[in-house]
C-alpha cells in the first residue's frame, strides 16, 4: 500500500469520501489502511467514518479492526461519490 497526501482541505466533503473510497472492497480496510492510503491521521480517519454513519446514514460494520461498507445510505451514491474525487463533478452549477 502506498502513502496518499489528501488533496482536499478540512471540511471538504471530499474527506470523508475518500475515507469511504479506501474502505470500498470486499474485504473492507482498517483504520491504519485508510490513514495510509489517505494521507490522514488515524484520529480524522474514525471522524470522518463515523461522520458518514450519523450524518449520511452509511451503514459500517467494523469485525475486528477492519471496516465495511454495508450500504452507502440514502445521501451518497457510490457512483456519485467516485465522481466527485476524479473532479468530473467540477464546475457543476445548483439550480434554484
Amino acid at each position: 500500500m502506498t502513502k496518499g497526501t489528501m488533496p482536499y482541505p478540512k471540511g471538504d466533503l471530499r474527506r470523508m469520501l475518500s475515507v469511504l473510497s479506501a474502505i470500498d472492497s470486499p474485504a473492507g480496510a482498517t483504520v491504519a489502511q485508510v490513514s495510509t492510503v489517505t494521507g490522514l491521521s488515524r484520529q480524522t480517519v474514525t471522524d470522518l467514518i463515523q461522520g458518514a454513519a450519523q450524518q449520511a446514514g452509511v451503514r459500517i460494520r467494523k469485525s475486528g479492526s477492519v471496516y465495511q461498507i454495508v450500504d452507502w445510505g440514502p445521501v451518497i451514491r457510490k457512483s456519485g461519490a467516485a465522481l466527485a474525487l476524479t473532479g468530473e463533478l467540477e464546475g457543476s452549477e445548483v439550480e434554484e
